[in-house]
């Protein structure tokens, strides 16, 4: 995706300190540093966590966003004063530093708000008295994550559309964890994420292969395989699709998984994130096998269900036989 910034600003939030010490200046985009670890903070929240969904139109927060592009230094203090009002009622949620992004993605202006929680590091600090320069080992409490990190939590809004693209975490408010910024921060009832999709597909497939004596490694592997092939094919993970897959000509399997991935939470073809393909590729494109002798394997789909490649044999006392062929060369990696 081609990311164009156009203004960013960056507030601290210090728990310690108390309230959040707004920025009055934005920070350089000039500054080769600071486009490059935004665009990356930016390009790094879309992952299998996250969350998708549209604001309401005539709520609070959608009323805000629409206000960024023509007042952005006012928006983004409002934003964050929102957040941390709730934010500051968690008793572990953690100091960090937000930046709010303002930029052009495929030619559609959006907004960023991107938490980066502070951790520890190291450093040297250079001291001098009577005795002479003396070189210590200090600790810095403030130190952020690295461009290739994603950022802790994120939300991403079309200005048009108000479509947004959200990382939230579950932090402890009033003695109970659980998530803040869907629920209370932006009001709005996120869709569940690919991960979360795929984990209740996982589990119930497995349920009703039991039911049907299917073994469980085949079963996650027509999961695997069915997920990335009807996110290839549509960009979303249709519930029927799957059950086709994943149990054949099995019509009674088929109508229990539909009806039971439904009752445990499963959005069938809900609109996914922009990246969904290429994410599905890296995650869902390989089987990755552990067998009980501690081998593991890693096996492109292609090759996974070719048998001239790779075959797997029930044997009569119940274990498995794994047989590797027609390989031309083995390379033993460090």
């Amino acid at each position: 995706m081609d990311i164009y910034l156009k203004r960013a600003i960056l507030h601290i939030i210090d728990r310690e300190a108390g309230d959040p010490v707004y920025s009055q200046v934005e920070l350089d985009l000039t500054t080769e540093y600071i486009r490059d670890y935004l665009t990356k903070k930016i390009q790094k929240l879309s992952t299998p966590q996250t969350k998708t969904g549209i604001l309401v139109a005539d709520s609070e927060i959608a009323q805000l966003v629409k206000t960024a592009e023509e007042a952005f230094a006012v928006f983004s203090e409002q934003l964050i004063s929102r957040w941390y009002e709730i934010y500051r009622q968690s008793e572990d949620a953690p100091s960090a530093d937000v930046f709010v992004v303002l930029y052009e993605l495929d030619t559609k202006m959006q907004v960023a708000f991107l938490k980066v929680n502070y951790t520890d590091g190291y450093t040297h600090f250079v001291d001098a008295d009577e005795q002479g320069i003396q070189n210590k080992l200090i600790i810095n409490r403030a130190i952020l994550g690295g461009k290739t990190q994603k950022a802790d939590e994120g939300i991403t809004i079309d200005l048009d559309t108000l479509a947004y693209e959200l990382v939230e975490k579950k932090y402890t408010f009033s003695g109970e964890k659980g998530v803040y910024f869907s629920t209370k921060v932006i009001e709005s009832e996120a869709l569940p994420s690919l991960e979360e999709n795929v984990k209740v597909i996982k589990k119930v497939a497995e349920k009703i292969g039991q039911k049907f004596e299917a073994p469980s490694y085949d079963i996650v592997a027509d999961v695997k395989e069915a997920v990335f092939e009807t996110i290839e094919e549509t960009g979303q993970i249709d519930a029927q699709e799957v059950a086709v897959k994943v149990f054949k000509d099995n019509i009674t399997a088929q109508m229990a998984f539909q009806e039971e991935v439904k009752e445990k939470g499963f959005v069938d073809n809900a609109p996914m994130l922009r990246e969904v393909k290429e994410i599905s590729e890296k995650k869902y494109g390989k089987q990755k096998l552990k067998l009980s002798n501690g081998i593991e394997m890693i096996v492109p789909l292609d090759v996974y269900r070719n048998p001239d490649l790779i075959e797997f044999v029930n044997n009569p006392d119940g274990t498995i036989s794994v047989t590797i062929k027609n390989v031309e060369e083995v390379i033993n990696r460090l």
